[in-house]
């Protein structure tokens, strides 16, 4: 089972305002359909990159 913290849960939420926002806003395709998804996982990576580290 995947253990949810608050802080994944905030950045969770915040990039998904951030995605709806645009998309709803009419953003440019390439913020909405490339920049926002990149920094998304980015965002996943070093969120996942500092649990590790934080566990061990």
């Amino acid at each position: 089972m995947i253990k949810c913290n608050k802080k994944s849960v905030e950045i969770s939420l915040l990039w998904a305002s951030a995605i709806l926002s645009s998309a709803i806003l009419g953003a440019p395709q390439f913020l909405t359909l490339i920049l926002l998804p990149i920094l998304a996982y980015t965002s996943v990576v070093i969120l996942n990159k500092n649990e590790k580290d934080s566990s061990s």
